[in-house]
């Protein structure tokens, strides 16, 4: 009995729609952009550019699996993300 319902837990937890990759791609690029936007009123400095380059590598490397995907898929999995 314990067996079954062992067995059921795995099936129902393994069913979840929520990618954590894609979620992690959408946090790099919204961390990305969060730091982008400050130098709409001034300049960056080396540090700053620096810091844009590594937020740029985690957004890419996060993201790679996805740079083909449509519009539609993307928008399905962004909502999966924001829900949980």
């Amino acid at each position: 009995m314990y067996r079954y319902a062992l067995i059921i837990l795995l099936i129902c937890a393994s069913c979840s729609s929520k990618d954590e990759q894609f979620c992690e791609c959408l946090s790099a690029g919204e961390n990305l952009n969060k730091e982008t936007q400050q130098f709409f009123d001034k300049a960056p400095t080396d540090e700053d550019q620096k810091r844009i380059q590594e937020l740029k590598k985690l957004k890419n490397d996060a993201c790679k699996n996805y740079t083909e995907m449509g519009g539609d898929e993307m928008r399905k999995r962004k909502k999966d993300c924001e829900n949980e």
